[in-house]
């Protein structure tokens, strides 16, 4: 019987108070007959105890320079040597045994599907309401509650797919410090491949417990919005004045309200009360993303 290798990318940055509960986590997913399984961190540049924690894991260690999620997923994918690849955040651990499985089920039952995603849930363990703001706000469109479905978009933080994907379409765009992994996803969306998301393939994730950091992330967000976002999105009418960088301020205090609106509409059946208590959390969080699109409107490049 031929062995199947699949390979767990995760980029870490400062990771050390989440990565060890990971990795112990994905030792105990329940893996279909005649597949192993192989876990690369890389460590991207962390100034904590990242290093050393990682050096007491059972996984392979990877160090690299380049700063950014790209080059560290990238770095993980060539230092891989699994069929299949999944990539997962350091802040994150599956929601039960079979994350991994469900994964692979995907895969093998549609090869029209190049990408697989799963959900993406604040961590049940984690108390902090400014944390689970962030994650409603952030993720909404990955929450468990919503149903089996093709995709456009599948964040890099729970994602699986194939080795020659990456063959094909091409690394991830290492320029990019936001949003390459949305790039990434409409590279493989332009060879005719699909992306399904299934809530069943769920992670939990940790959130940020400090305001200004959560502000700073949203404000980062919204740079590239203009020069990378909007270029997959065009389809979308209620962008206005998309190729004019000063006009296109207009857009900012719309979609602070949009997303907003749709954050609570995501979440009220789940969460009704909690929904409605955090309003204006979620409303200030995209309020620093949509300052973050305003001044990244007249840039070129796409790099914060």
């Amino acid at each position: 019987m031929t062995m199947r290798l699949v390979s767990v990318v995760i980029p870490c940055r400062n990771s050390e108070g989440t990565i060890a509960r990971l990795v112990m986590s994905l030792l105990q997913q329940q893996l279909p007959e005649a597949t192993t399984l192989e876990i690369i961190a890389v460590d991207n540049l962390s100034t904590d105890g990242t290093a050393r924690v990682l050096r007491s894991l059972p996984i392979r260690y990877v160090a690299e320079q380049t700063p950014g999620p790209a080059a560290a997923r990238n770095a993980g994918v060539r230092a891989s040597n699994g069929d299949v690849i999944v990539f997962l955040d350091s802040d994150t651990r599956p929601m039960h045994p079979r994350v991994l499985a469900t994964h692979l089920e995907t895969l093998d039952a549609r090869p029209d599907v190049g990408i697989s995603g799963g959900a993406i849930v604040h961590d049940i363990e984690q108390r902090s309401l400014l944390a689970f703001a962030e994650n409603a706000t952030a993720l909404f469109n990955w929450h468990d509650g919503l149903p089996k479905r093709e995709s456009t978009f599948q964040p890099a933080g729970n994602l699986a797919f194939r080795r020659e994907l990456f063959e094909q379409i091409g690394p991830m765009d290492e320029s990019l410090l936001t949003l390459e992994d949305f790039e990434w996803n409409q590279r493989a969306v332009r060879a005719g491949l699909k992306i399904l998301f299934n809530p069943d393939a769920g992670v939990y994730i940790t959130g940020r417990e400090s305001l200004p950091a959560i502000m700073i992330k949203f404000y980062t967000w919204g740079l590239n919005v203009r020069s990378v976002y909007l270029p997959g999105r065009r389809s979308q009418r209620c962008w206005l004045f998309p190729d004019h960088p000063v006009l296109f301020y207009l857009n900012a205090p719309l979609r602070m309200l949009n997303e907003t609106w749709v954050t609570m509409k995501r979440w009220y059946p789940v969460a009704p009360v909690k929904t409605i208590l955090l309003a204006p959390l979620f409303l200030l969080y995209r309020a620093a993303w949509a300052a973050g699109i305003a001044v990244g409107a007249s840039r070129k490049e796409g790099t914060p």
